[in-house]
């Protein structure tokens, strides 16, 4: 039997192969893209036996699966955290779980000189998908967006399931907008704090879901 060893055995890096892989992965799939990037780019990268992404992936595709999971799962999770901090709290109330919700999701613009990666790998999946739209939909946000429509309906009865999704959905764009065109907010209102944004996006999001709860639609 054929042992995959390191191309540098000696590198004093602790993490294993597998761990390497996925962090290049997500470095060069950022950089370059899926198809700009080749095994060869991601083993040297990861400094390890070219055979290595077949043996311990299945090859670069499932690496990629691999390393979008492992990074959405993050974000994921932490935003799952900030739903059972609020929602266990004494009185919860919307804007409170708006406010964890977008804060997490805007956090990446206060270290904006270190790059995005979530954000570059998320565009670039849209622009040219390699998931599954089950994967994003199902697998990776399902739960989680299951879960944040039972919390919007517990906070603002009368609001239907269907509108609780779509206002999810809204705000999912509100956050994101800023995070691709923070430039431009930048231009237009350059005393901008990541504060005031946050205030500002929940209070738009919270009137807007209260909105739609009492017209009962």
């Amino acid at each position: 039997m054929t042992v995959l060893q390191d191309n540098n055995t000696n590198s004093g890096s602790d993490k294993s192969v597998q761990d390497r892989l996925l962090d290049a992965a997500e470095e060069l799939f950022c950089e370059h893209g899926f198809e700009g990037t080749s095994i060869r780019d991601l083993t040297a990268r990861a400094q390890c036996n070219i055979a290595a992404v077949n043996y311990h992936f299945g090859g670069k595709r499932q690496l990629y699966i691999e390393m979008f999971r492992r990074h959405t799962t993050e974000l994921v999770n932490r935003q799952m955290a900030n739903l059972r901090e609020v929602m266990r709290s004494e009185n919860p109330t919307l804007e409170q779980l708006l406010k964890k919700t977008v804060e997490t999701g805007l956090s990446t613009l206060a270290g904006r000189d270190s790059r995005n990666s979530l954000l570059m790998l998320m565009v670039r999946e849209f622009l040219n998908p390699q998931l599954k739209k089950e994967m994003l939909v199902n697998e990776v946000f399902g739960e989680a967006r299951s879960s944040f429509c039972d919390a919007i309906m517990q906070l603002c009865p009368g609001i239907s399931r269907d509108r609780a999704m779509r206002c999810l959905l809204t705000i999912d764009g509100l956050v994101l907008h800023p995070l691709i065109f923070w430039e431009f907010y930048n231009e237009f209102s350059p005393d901008l704090k990541l504060e005031d944004l946050v205030e500002h996006i929940v209070q738009i999001a919270t009137a807007g879901i209260q909105a739609v709860a009492k017209g009962n639609n």
